[in-house]
């Protein structure tokens, strides 16, 4: 019933290693060095360890230092109000990101479960019927998206960057204290090159975390796909397994009108009959009683493609465990970062005295946040509706034409599919779009407040 594609899985391992990569780049995954080393140095001395713990100190200290010269001007600079939360927001950007640079260390093994798991366990497609859906839908809308969502991240930070050259002012991107004279060469250059280095990191580690965490969602959530079109095409699988029904599927086929729009992706493929493969089922019947021996056609076929459907349902309720396990304390941080920024950000947005260049800046950050708060908050949803919907493709299927040995599994379903499946921040606050819209409306009252403090 399932065809396995390699070409999908060789897509699927290129991009994991392109976001590895740059992960190991900026230090939020430790890197192995022995290939870079002469043969008889390699394994040897830690040597590998200790130049991936001096690569790590590299870009910690690169953080760490801006955060912490941003906090020491807000405790010994007098800044007027404007220029006070300016600084506010580059000191919570760089110190949360510290605290997502640490999360993304010590769950390095989970995402790697998570991506083994996607890779060995999940479905290439839906099984035959008269229609189907593949998982190289998701593999292309995947790429495309993960490539412009890192493109807007890394152009939204580097603005900042470049704010002096566009400005042609001999300043730094992030005023700020310096225990050294920075207006004299070469501590300017120098200051200014980590600043730089710094917003690439800040736009490399959000957008990589956000890419992967929504990949991983996109990829769930076409397994549900999948998973409900099984469902919905049964008989008519059962009737390809038993081979003998091909007048009938084909009638089905040209009668049966398919509405994409109940899918995430909205593309579904129309199956290849002469081509599909029959499979002989290894299931037995259940012993039952005369009585509950009723609507017996097909019923082997039947009762080993409900069998294979139950498995797919648990593997994909095991792959959302999974995620809400690796997933949860980043959602919570990424929510409380966003808070802060959606409230930091608003303030400046509204600040009379900021320069046209400045205020381009700001709206765009401002963007960037709404729209990465509201992809996070619908993906939860979009994923938690994708867990209801198996429930609803059960009984648009035509599980009245099926006796009583499918009807007994069907119940098995039915039970698991009442199990929640949702993301949350650290247990404490679903992702969904009632979250989007509290945590715009805690922003705005905070936003109030500091207005009415001006």
């Amino acid at each position: 019933m399932l065809q396995t594609n390699s070409a999908d899985d060789q897509t699927l391992q290129l991009n994991f290693r392109m976001l590895e990569r740059v992960l190991r780049f900026v230090a939020a995954w430790p890197t192995d060095f022995n290939p870079y080393l002469p043969k008889y140095l390699r394994g040897r001395y830690f040597l590998s360890e200790l130049f991936d713990f001096c690569y790590l100190l590299f870009w910690y200290f690169i953080c760490v230092h801006i955060a912490a010269f941003h906090i020491v001007s807000i405790a010994t600079i007098d800044f007027s109000y404007d220029e006070l939360f300016l600084t506010l927001i580059t000191t919570s950007i760089y110190s949360i990101m510290l605290a997502l640079n640490v999360y993304l260390r010590v769950y390095e093994s989970n995402f790697r479960q998570l991506y083994e798991f996607s890779i060995r366990r999940f479905r290439k497609r839906s099984d035959a019927g008269v229609h189907y859906i593949s998982i190289s839908s998701c593999y292309r809308f995947t790429n495309r998206f993960q490539f412009w969502w890192l493109v807007m991240c890394v152009l939204g930070t580097m603005h900042w960057a470049i704010y002096p050259i566009l400005s042609q002012e001999r300043t730094l991107p992030f005023p700020c204290w310096y225990p050294v004279d920075v207006q004299q060469s070469p501590m300017y250059e120098l200051a200014y090159i980590f600043q730089v280095l710094g917003q690439l990191q800040v736009g490399l580690v959000y957008g990589l975390s956000g890419a992967l965490f929504m990949v991983f969602v996109f990829m769930v959530c076409t397994q549900f796909d999948m998973l409900c079109c099984s469902l919905t095409n049964i008989r008519q699988t059962a009737m390809i397994l038993n081979g003998g029904y091909k007048t009938l599927l084909r009638h089905c086929q040209d009668v049966i009108e398919v509405d994409s729009r109940g899918y995430v992706l909205q593309e579904v493929f129309r199956e290849d009959l002469d081509n599909a493969q029959a499979t002989k089922t290894i299931s037995k019947l259940d012993q039952l009683s005369p009585a509950q021996s009723y609507l017996m056609e097909l019923a082997p076929e039947l009762t080993c493609v409900m069998e294979d459907c139950i498995k797919h349902h648990l593997l994909l309720l095991r792959f959302c465990q999974l995620l809400e396990e690796c997933y949860h304390p980043y959602v919570l941080l990424k929510l409380f970062q966003i808070l802060l920024l959606l409230c930091f950000l608003a303030f400046m947005a509204t600040v009379e005295s900021l320069s046209t260049m400045k205020l381009i800046n700001v709206l765009e950050y401002f963007m960037l946040t709404m729209t990465e708060l509201y992809l996070f908050c619908f993906l939860g949803q979009i994923l938690t509706n994708q867990g209801l919907k198996v429930g609803d493709a059960l009984w648009k299927s035509p599980w009245h034409l099926c006796g009583a040995s499918y009807r007994r599994r069907l119940l098995i379903i039915l039970m698991n599919a009442q199990r929640p499946v949702r993301l949350t921040g650290l247990k404490l606050y679903e992702l969904n779009l009632e979250t989007y819209y509290a945590v715009l409306k805690a922003a705005f009252s905070y936003y109030t407040i500091i207005k009415k403090f001006r």
